[in-house]
């Protein structure tokens, strides 16, 4: 499956900046297979930048998931520690973190997957292109 976004499209008309370069095609096509899934073979031709449109959306959830992942997993294995206060000279300052559980419900597959909907729905519920039922005739 191709993707339905590229790089330059992403960051020069969507303006998105969220998913570094390096990063992006593995995404993007994850992003692409989501919303493809959920159009269901629909006729996109008219309605292109708008698929386009939800899928980096799609992308920049699917990659904060990967980094919330990463981040949850380094601290689970001691590799990363939440810094609760810190103090420089007069300044002090007290941090909120999340826990552990936050970070597992925002990297759960329901979480995102409802974020997705959220997002396609945003920009596709009125090209007709998420309809799955049967056409009144």
């Amino acid at each position: 499956m191709n993707s339905y976004i590229d790089y330059n499209y992403y960051s020069k008309t969507f303006k998105g900046m969220v998913i570094p370069q390096e990063k992006f095609d593995n995404v993007a096509l994850r992003a692409s297979s989501k919303v493809k899934n959920r159009i269901i073979n629909g006729d996109i031709n008219l309605f292109i930048n708008d698929v386009k449109n939800a899928t980096c959306s799609v992308a920049e959830i699917l990659y904060n998931q990967d980094l919330n992942k990463e981040k949850l997993n380094n601290i689970l294995k001691g590799k990363e520690q939440f810094v609760t206060s810190e103090k420089v000279g007069d300044y002090s300052r007290n941090i909120s973190n999340p826990t552990i559980s936050d970070l597992q419900n925002v990297t759960s597959d329901k979480y995102v997957n409802d974020l997705i909907e959220v997002e396609l729905e945003n920009y596709l519920f009125y090209t007709g292109l998420l309809y799955t039922g049967i056409p009144y005739v």
